[in-house]
């Protein structure tokens, strides 16, 4: 049944007034007037009750709480015959409340007006003092923080936010390409190297473990920065350290510590092969171990080794210090049964019997020439047109041999010994500017001074003066479009000397001016001509005045050509008409410039020169000890050992400086064990691939560390070895401002 809270009849019960702020002063004696208090809280009450009229009498009103209707009744006139003198209000608790909600509002309003316009408006607003890397933007909350006018409800709104608040970190912090996400992979990796564990396989590394249940359901992975960086913590807070809670909030696979529940290391610290081929157990083993060696070779992993200048990376010292006392007098030829220079040009060998037959006459050219046109002439000659054209129409025959070919390849054999011509007159009238131009459409880059090893246009006059010298005359004619001269032929090994006849001179001298001008007859080698062989001996000439005359003896007799450039540099052959390059020892630049250059390349002339210069029997033999390894689309040749990459961070970082007093006798073998068994070598040869290896050492094991890093000596948490932000990390590069120059004036 339902029920009235109080009683509406008016002399039952008086009725309460709760929203009224004010009541009577006599409530607190239980017998408050009728009336109670005005707004304002003065008191309205006179007497006990307002009589009633009905009919022509007056009667009390007066409520049965206050003890009904009194004995006197009304006066006449209708008014309350028991006057009451007048009470002291009191505030009801409603105004109470209402008072000290208006006082708490005014002051809050009054702290924000403080806080938003105050003198000391940062000082309310900021939570705390910023790290001292931070104290830039102390007075600027815009630079970690973003205003955002409403309250995030969604998810997709509080991510958004999340982004924008990382941007913000990123504009000072470059953390590479994925530097917002968990170690710097995507989810889906992170989910795809976790899927891959299995009950049988071993337990893979913290990093691949299974992560956190938000990651997986696929809620946002980009975390926030403050969720481990967290600012605000005072000057001297360090933001960048975590706890190892932390690591274990993603890490579903926890452990009690290192000892005790981490993953056995896989295969630690290797993860390539070695940029320079050195097999230490051969070496250790067998050359070092040959008496002969011993006063040179190395006692200790230090002989060869120091640490890189922030203590983390071990670096291989230069060659002079490591390698020079064994191999520096390989490198420079000596013991070589073989010519100790590279074969740079060349006059192939031709078939000008067949040519002459065919109506193809070529001019002047030795009758007993060998070889073929070396890869560095074939080279130059796809850098010119008319070349390339020659070549592909010749096809598979051989200029050595044209018995076989059709008229079209023997005419393309006679435009290849025309533009092998070109190519030398070219050489010796524009010098090493022809090499740097028909490098472009070669390796698609403009080549470089190192390609020229220093080539000089008139040491190649001087060896065309012997072996052509009709050479200038004859190529200018052929580019005038007339009919060639009549071969000459010219004995194998045939030089110029003094007293014996010269070569036939041209039919009429060119202008002084004329860069294809034939040269003067050849003359007797000069005592520095580097690039002359052996001539005969050389007659004095004639002495007048009163100079006594000559001894019995003629002349000096030269030196070997090729033992006169021991140094390095060009010489040549004149009985098989090669000119030689000879490496000037180790890291030459010539030979590193056209393995760089060659390595990359599909080319046929760029596969022959890199082939020529990577065999082990090659002068410099570069290629003995350096590799090349393929990145991406092209290959590069490794001319350094592994180097410190500060701009790359690991997963598993390790610091060796530290490392050094702790060890014992053993030194560097108390860690790195030799692995006896190991085909390091097999991982070289023609294979580019540097993640197939063998190393000449045995992984890691944990039990190497478990010895000191324990939570009690050297420590053993997670941040002590790994890093969460991993990849390569750009450095910052300023650019210099242009400089605008003043307007001038008028």
């Amino acid at each position: 049944m339902r029920r009235l809270l109080q009683s509406i009849i008016h002399n039952r019960k008086l009725y309460d007034r709760p929203q009224d702020e004010w009541v009577c002063g006599r409530a607190a004696e239980g017998c408050p007037c009728v009336f109670g208090p005005d707004r304002k809280g003065e008191c309205r009450a006179t007497s006990q009750c307002l009589p009633a009229k009905k009919g022509d009498r007056w009667v009390c009103t007066r409520a049965i709480s206050l003890g009904g209707p009194c004995k006197h009744g009304p006066q006449p006139d209708g008014a309350c015959g028991c006057p009451v003198p007048p009470c002291t209000p009191q505030r009801s608790l409603r105004g109470h409340r209402r008072q000290l909600t208006w006082f708490a509002v005014s002051a809050a309003a009054g702290l924000v007006v403080l806080a938003l316009w105050g003198w000391a408006r940062t000082a309310w607003s900021s939570p705390g003092p910023v790290t001292a890397p931070h104290a830039m933007s102390a007075q600027r909350c815009a630079d970690c923080h973003v205003e955002t006018g409403h309250i995030m409800l969604t998810s997709a709104e509080r991510a958004q936010r999340t982004q924008d608040h990382n941007q913000l970190c990123l504009k000072c912090h470059d953390l590479g390409a994925h530097g917002r996400l968990a170690h710097g992979v995507t989810a889906a990796q992170l989910l795809e190297l976790g899927k891959k564990r299995t009950s049988g396989e071993a337990p893979p590394p913290p990093l691949v473990q299974q992560v956190a249940h938000p990651l997986a359901s696929g809620h946002p992975s980009e975390l926030a920065c403050a969720t481990c960086h967290q600012e605000h913590h005072g000057r001297e807070a360090n933001i960048q350290h975590l706890t190892d809670q932390q690591c274990q909030v993603c890490h579903q696979a926890p452990f009690a510590s290192f000892t005790s529940g981490h993953p056995e290391f896989t295969d630690y610290p290797s993860t390539r092969r070695t940029r320079l081929q050195f097999d230490h157990v051969a070496h250790w083993q067998k050359h070092f171990a040959d008496p002969r060696l011993a006063s040179t070779a190395p006692t200790s992993c230090a002989h060869c080794h120091e640490p890189a200048p922030d203590g983390r990376k071990m670096l291989v010292k230069d060659f002079e210090q490591t390698c020079a006392q064994c191999h520096a007098g390989q490198i420079e030829g000596e013991g070589r049964a073989s010519a100790k220079g590279l074969v740079f040009l060349r006059l192939p060998e031709v078939d000008l019997v067949a040519l002459e037959a065919a109506g193809e006459p070529v001019g002047e050219w030795p009758d007993f020439c060998e070889g073929e046109i070396t890869p560095f002439m074939l080279w130059m000659l796809e850098g010119d047109a008319t070349a390339q054209k020659a070549l592909a129409d010749l096809g598979a025959a051989k200029l050595a041999d044209l018995s076989s070919a059709t008229p079209a390849q023997k005419k393309a054999a006679a435009r290849l010994v025309w533009s092998v011509k070109g190519l030398l007159a070219d050489l010796i009238t524009q010098g090493q500017q022809v090499m740097m131009r028909r490098l472009d459409p070669y390796a698609g880059v403009r080549g470089s001074t190192r390609h020229t090893g220093n080539f000089s246009a008139d040491s190649l006059q001087a060896a065309q003066q012997v072996w052509l010298p009709r050479l200038l005359t004859e190529v200018a004619a052929y580019r005038h479009g007339d009919k060639p001269a009549p071969r000459r032929v010219r004995p194998r090994g045939a030089v110029a000397q003094a007293g014996a006849p010269g070569p036939v001179a041209a039919p009429k001298a060119a202008e002084s001016d004329d860069l294809l001008a034939e040269p003067a007859p050849a003359k007797a080698p000069d005592k520095d001509d580097l690039l002359a062989d052996e001539p005969a001996a050389v007659k004095p000439a004639p002495v007048t005045g009163k100079a006594p005359a000559p001894s019995a003896a003629t002349t000096l007799e030269y030196d070997d050509a090729e033992a006169r450039v021991a140094e390095g540099g060009w010489y040549r052959r004149d009985n098989t008409y090669t000119l030689y390059y000879r490496p000037s020892g180790h890291a030459d630049e010539f030979l590193t410039a056209w393995l760089e250059t060659s390595a990359s390349d599909t080319m046929p002339a760029a596969r022959a020169i890199y082939a020529e210069l990577a065999s082990p029997k090659a002068p410099g033999v570069c290629m003995k000890c350096h590799t090349t390894d393929r990145v991406g689309n092209t290959s590069q040749v490794n001319w350094l050992t592994s180097r410190p990459q500060p701009q790359n961070r690991p997963f598993t970082t390790f610091k060796h400086a530290p490392h050094f007093s702790l060890m014992g006798v053993q030194g560097c073998s108390t860690c790195h064990v030799m692995d006896l068994k190991a085909d390091y070598a097999s991982a070289f040869g023609d294979s580019r691939d540097s993640t197939t290896f063998h190393s000449s050492f045995a992984p890691l094991t944990k039990n190497s560390c478990v010895a000191c890093h324990q939570p009690t000596m050297a420590g053993a948490s997670c941040q002590q070895c790994h890093n969460y932000h991993t990849g390569e990390l750009k450095l910052l590069h300023l650019q210099a401002a242009e400089v605008k120059s003043a307007p001038a004036r008028k």
